[in-house]
């Protein structure tokens, strides 16, 4: 259990954001290891110095600390399955994954966007982590875009411009709306007929315009303004785009204009449209995973296309 202090610190820390790599050597018996991990950075040009930490209640601790060699895959945006792959406690991350060797041996993911393969430099003991400094031997990159991690969740930064694109052009029909959750309790608005919904406007926007969905949510005593993508399909009546958000509120005392139901109250039978029930038992169940995931499709037919988990690497 970890305490309020460090959590707080852990928050401060994540409103950096990184991308996402995977770290790989061989064991003493000849077989590929690796770890999720965003704590990379580069050192120096010359030598060709880069480091990554390692948290020294890893299981892979001891043979990364030994090892004469590693290697750091930077991974794309479309490789996030296999980022929580190795941010899991699976047996063989290797399975269903593509990956190459070069100069040491170390395993290199295929499809990455950049990849470094290293001698190990030294090994620096740094509170609850070490910090294994590399020797690049060989390297090489191209211009995927690669995949960011930024308070506790991925970010598909493709997708986001091309909705951002989508609701500035006029010629474009677009709803806007937002899955609001604070301590397991999902906010709904309450409509004159008895129904409920989600928030929703012609716009994401902010804070200070008021008919943007940001704004509508400030007025109604909500802070989203820390939102991910959740969402994106068309309507299959009149082809409109619809893109939801999801967000984490702190607190519920100011809420207006609609109530926060615990996920095991919601009911379901008052929610006006069969995409909302389902759009909203998905959040549901993705939440008790800590895995998010963005659906794209239309109403009746899509994918879950991104996973997406918060880890401490």
């Amino acid at each position: 259990m970890i305490s309020e202090e460090t959590r707080k610190f852990r928050h401060a820390l994540g409103a950096f954001p990184t991308g996402v790599t995977i770290v790989t050597t061989i064991d003493a018996n000849g077989e590929p290891i690796g770890f999720t991990a965003n704590s990379f950075s580069s050192v120096s040009l010359d030598p060709k110095l880069i480091l990554i930490c390692i948290d020294k209640a890893s299981i892979n601790l001891t043979t990364f600390t030994e090892s004469g060699h590693f290697a750091v895959s930077i991974l794309s945006e479309k490789q996030q399955q296999i980022s929580t792959t190795f941010a899991s406690p699976v047996e063989d991350r290797f399975s269903n994954v593509n990956w190459q060797t070069k100069t040491t041996g170390s395993p290199i993911i295929s499809g990455a966007v950049a990849w470094f393969d290293c001698a190990k430099d030294k090994c620096v003991d740094a509170g609850d982590h070490y910090i294994l400094l590399g020797r690049v031997l060989e390297f090489n990159s191209n211009i995927a875009t690669p995949l960011v991690f930024l308070r506790g969740n991925y970010v598909n930064l493709t997708l986001e411009q091309k909705m951002l694109r989508a609701m500035e052009d006029n010629s474009t029909k677009v709803l806007v709306g937002a899955l609001i959750e604070c301590r397991s309790k999902i906010f709904l608005n309450e409509k004159a007929d008895g129904y409920l919904d989600f928030p929703t406007a012609s716009s994401l926007g902010s804070l200070d315009n008021n008919s943007s969905l940001l704004g509508k949510l400030n007025l109604m005593g909500i802070d989203a303004s820390e939102h991910y993508l959740f969402s994106v399909f068309e309507s299959d009546d009149d082809k409109t785009s619809l893109i939801y958000y999801r967000a984490q509120v702190e607190n519920t005392g100011n809420a207006k204009e609609g109530g926060f139901y615990a996920f095991d109250e919601v009911p379901f039978e008052r929610i006006r449209d069969e995409w909302s029930r389902t759009m909203l038992k998905r959040y549901i169940a993705e939440r008790a995973l800590s895995a998010f995931g963005i659906y794209v499709g239309n109403e009746t037919d899509g994918a879950v296309e991104a996973v997406t988990k918060p880890n401490d690497y």
